[in-house]
């Protein structure tokens, strides 16, 4: 396998995980977007390996995507039978990418393996930290930027992305023994973890939503200072990503939190509506 071909792999990968991020990536030009193609691909191996398997199993999957992250700083990467390895090797050269972020994330997976219980709001952010501002870091190695404070304005998105996934996947993280929410932020309005598990819909839990989406808000509204830091070429691909997770949070509020009973989306066609949107006005930012 060459490198064109290992490229198509992570590209390949992308597209069929169906995730919001392809969109925006698209927008990129070739060799940024075939970049962050190559850092996807790595991250739902690391993804699946904490929500596909359990146990043992899950250890050796997670070991697996950190020996393909060592692999690819190794001399031999572009030999490497392994695609993700090759792409994810060349990338990180092409892009002078340290080992830092990587590493972060793989410490976040190292916590969605065992049942998650976070009592402050503090340990929250160092998880989202871990999960998703270093993505925000990968991110901005390959947008490019014009000045260093870009890399805390991404981990900033990255925590209000992450913390919107959190109550739009409540039920599902439910499922999989995941509390997310700070149990000292529901202590204080009443709600316990029997009514989460339950999935009742009381006003304290009401309450507890329009505090953590206030706090989402927060960040998105902090995230807004990184456009424009980055590379034009890139500006896009950002805008498109930020504005689908903030009417993903817009439409958990508007529909009343009702996350127990449907999974909040948005559709194909809005999401293509927002590319549009991206390719008419490049240089907008939101």
């Amino acid at each position: 396998m060459n490198l064109t071909q290992a490229y198509k792999f992570c590209a390949k990968a992308t597209r069929q995980a169906g995730s919001s991020f392809y969109y925006g990536m698209r927008l990129l030009p070739q060799e940024k977007r075939m970049a962050m193609y190559a850092i996807y691909a790595w991250s739902r191996i690391c993804d699946d390996a904490v929500d596909e398997f359990q146990g043992e199993a899950a250890n050796e999957q997670l070991r697996h995507a950190e020996r393909i992250f060592l692999e690819a700083y190794e001399p031999a990467y572009s030999s490497h039978p392994n695609p993700v390895v090759q792409a994810l090797g060349d990338a990180v050269r092409r892009f002078h990418i340290p080992k830092d972020p990587f590493v972060g994330l793989l410490e976040g997976m190292r916590i969605d393996m065992q049942p998650v219980r976070f009592d402050t709001f503090a340990e929250l952010e160092q998880y989202c930290e871990y999960v998703a501002g270093t993505v925000g870091e990968l991110c901005i190695y390959i947008f490019g930027y014009r000045d260093p404070a870009a890399f805390q304005w991404a981990r900033e998105m990255g925590v209000a992305l992450q913390l919107t996934n959190i109550l739009r996947d409540l039920k599902e993280d439910i499922l999989r023994d995941r509390v997310y929410l700070p149990l000292e932020e529901m202590r204080c309005v009443g709600y316990s973890l029997e009514d989460l598990v339950n999935q009742r819909t009381t006003p304290a839990f009401y309450a507890l939503m329009d505090e953590q989406t206030r706090r989402a808000r927060d960040y998105f509204t902090r995230a807004r200072n990184l456009f424009p830091l980055v590379e034009v070429d890139s500006l896009r691909c950002l805008r498109v990503l930020y504005l689908m997770y903030h009417e993903i949070l817009d439409k958990i509020q508007e529909n009343g939190f009702n996350v127990f009973e449907e999974r909040i989306h948005v559709s194909g066609s809005r999401k293509l509506q927002l590319v549009w949107g991206a390719l008419w006005n490049a240089h907008a930012t939101v």
